[in-house]
């Protein structure tokens, strides 16, 4: 019972931590964007903004370390389902995501939805049937699982070998990312860009590991829903009309009942005179 009240108390304290952030960040967007309206040259704004992302996660990382094995691989096991779900869709929105989906989509046209249909299909099916038996387990790592489902050095070598070309393949896709954006933003070259990001990367899991990554994550997740919303409402907006136009369909849809139960009804008396007298009129002769 203690353990449930703590757990909930957990929980509210996390959404107030980051109700304070989220506004925070739209805080400094504002101002950012009154900075630049003010004549701040574009170049500053990305070291700006570079700057307080990396001093933000880091300062994330550095406050959540720690050196208890169940916290450093899997945060202690006590993440709510909303932040874990938050921190799961940031890593699927990641540098490679963020760039690759709008470059296959971009190249390749409708054809390109099966390459994200194919890694989001991925994220299913190990939430689904993977995930699940590291917990019952009690294991920490997919090598550490198949070791103890199945017995012997030869299947936790081949999962440690899995695991490092699966690894390989997209971490050469989020370091080529993070050095692009970084390079785009501060107008550094490509390879110091690439230092930059992975000294970033490093402060933020190396001190918290999974606790820090995880916390990191939905803070990342919070800024990257925002960049993602962002140009599709404002495209919506642009080419539909909506919401303006549906709340302004509303709107004279409110007016107009408003109108409609306020009138009062003519009484009968005072429409057969109006009848009357146009008959009349049209009846006498000129």
């Amino acid at each position: 019972m203690s353990q449930a009240v703590s757990q909930s108390a957990f929980t509210s304290q996390l959404k107030k931590y980051y109700f304070f952030y989220t506004g925070g960040f739209l805080s400094f967007l504002i101002a950012l964007a009154i900075a630049e309206q003010m004549g701040l040259p574009r170049v500053w704004i990305g070291y700006v903004f570079l700057a307080a992302t990396i001093g933000l996660y880091a300062g994330i990382g550095i406050m959540s370390r720690t050196a208890e094995v169940s916290e450093y691989y899997v945060a202690g096991r006590r993440v709510p389902a909303l932040f874990n779900g938050m921190a799961t869709g940031a890593d699927w929105m990641s540098a490679a995501s963020f760039i690759g989906m709008a470059g296959t989509l971009y190249l390749s046209g409708f054809d390109g939805l099966a390459f994200v249909m194919g890694w989001t299909g991925g994220y299913c099916l190990v939430a689904l049937f993977l995930a699940p038996y590291l917990r019952k387990f009690g294991q920490f790592t997919i090598p550490d699982f198949l070791g103890a489902r199945y017995g012997g050095n030869i299947v936790r070598t081949i999962g440690i070998l899995s695991a490092i070309v699966c690894s390989f393949v997209y971490v050469v896709a989020q370091i080529y990312g993070v050095g692009l954006i970084t390079s785009r933003f501060t107008g550094l070259e490509f390879g110091i860009g690439v230092y930059v990001g992975l000294c970033g990367i490093l402060v933020c899991s190396m001190l918290g590991g999974m606790k820090a990554v995880t916390w990191t994550q939905v803070a990342q997740y919070i800024i990257l829903i925002i960049a993602y919303l962002t140009p599709v409402v404002w495209l919506g907006l642009k080419h539909t009309g909506i919401p303006c136009r549906k709340w302004r369909t509303v709107r004279c849809c409110k007016r107009s009942a408003t109108w409609k139960r306020n009138s009062r009804p003519i009484p009968k008396s005072r429409q057969f005179a109006k009848f009357s007298r146009i008959a009349r009129t049209r009846l006498t002769p000129a």
